[in-house]
């Protein structure tokens, strides 16, 4: 489905016209200790990026609009112990977790640990903040009303982190595999999601009723070769659909998703060029 939106959206708080290929100068990323001046240089620029958030955050919706919150999934596993799938599991497949930022229990596979090669779940810090950021958002009176999220393992276990704030409005999570990343990057023998019913037997608060704009299937056969363009095209597409959806205002949808589908959604949202 091809949607276009009529008007762009209004980004309150985003990177969008950020350089963030360039490298930060300075003594920012310097290794040991930086001196007085940096630490208030630092110091001044964190307080800015608070300020803007906590305004971003605090304001209300208009009584004719929607807001739309994009979140990153949390810290990766395989990206903090690249080599877990090796060394936590016995000889027999069971899983024993080396390092407290490891998960105490791991969610159970079809194929065994080589499913998480391509799919890897979230370390505890992952899990940890995720839950800070619902937090935040309670805090500042922001509730979600629809909640749409990557197939991907880490995203389900993210949004489910950042729900867990909510005890009295919570909201059930929609997979949506079309909002998943790069499809190029992955080969699709080894790209293995768990099914919305092995979601919900696990506890995670996933809407089973829920009809994706785009199948599992489909996102592995018809868009196993798509270009960057095509997958900037993928994710607009995906998420004009599912705003299309969306006739009540004001409402408040949160996508917990991946790094490239920030920038393609949010670009999407924005009318910009898309970054490729």
């Amino acid at each position: 489905m091809d949607d276009q939106l009529e008007t762009a959206y209004e980004a309150k708080f985003s990177v969008l016209d950020m350089d963030v290929v360039k490298k930060a100068q300075g003594a920012s990323k310097a290794a040991g200790p930086i001196n007085e001046a940096e630490q208030k240089r630092q110091a001044e620029l964190m307080k800015q990026a608070s300020i803007a958030v906590q305004s971003a955050l605090g304001e209300q919706a208009s009584a004719a609009g929607r807001r739309v919150f994009f979140a990153r999934h949390g810290e990766r596993m395989d990206r903090v112990f690249p080599a877990w799938t090796r060394l936590s599991y016995t000889e027999s497949g069971n899983y024993k977790p080396y390092d407290m930022n490891m998960p105490i229990s791991m969610v159970p596979r079809l194929n065994g640990v080589n499913d998480f090669y391509d799919d890897p779940p979230i370390t505890e810090l992952g899990y940890f903040v995720s839950q800070l950021i619902g937090r935040g958002a309670k805090l500042n009176c922001i509730n979600f009303d629809t909640v749409y999220c990557s197939p991907a393992l880490r995203c389900a276990q993210s949004a489910h982190g950042m729900l867990k704030a909510f005890t009295k409005t919570k909201p059930k999570i929609c997979i949506e595999p079309g909002l998943f990343e790069y499809m190029g990057w992955y080969k699709e023998e080894n790209l293995n999601f768990l099914s919305t019913l092995e979601m919900v037997v696990q506890g995670y608060e996933v809407d089973p009723d829920y009809f994706p704009v785009i199948s599992c299937e489909d996102l592995k056969t018809k868009y196993k070769n798509e270009t960057i363009e095509e997958y900037y095209k993928r994710t607009g597409d995906v998420i004009g659909s599912i705003l299309s959806r969306h006739t009540k205002s004001p409402c408040n949808i949160l996508f917990v998703v991946h790094a490239p589908t920030l920038d393609a959604g949010s670009r999407f949202l924005t009318k910009k060029t898309a970054n490729v």
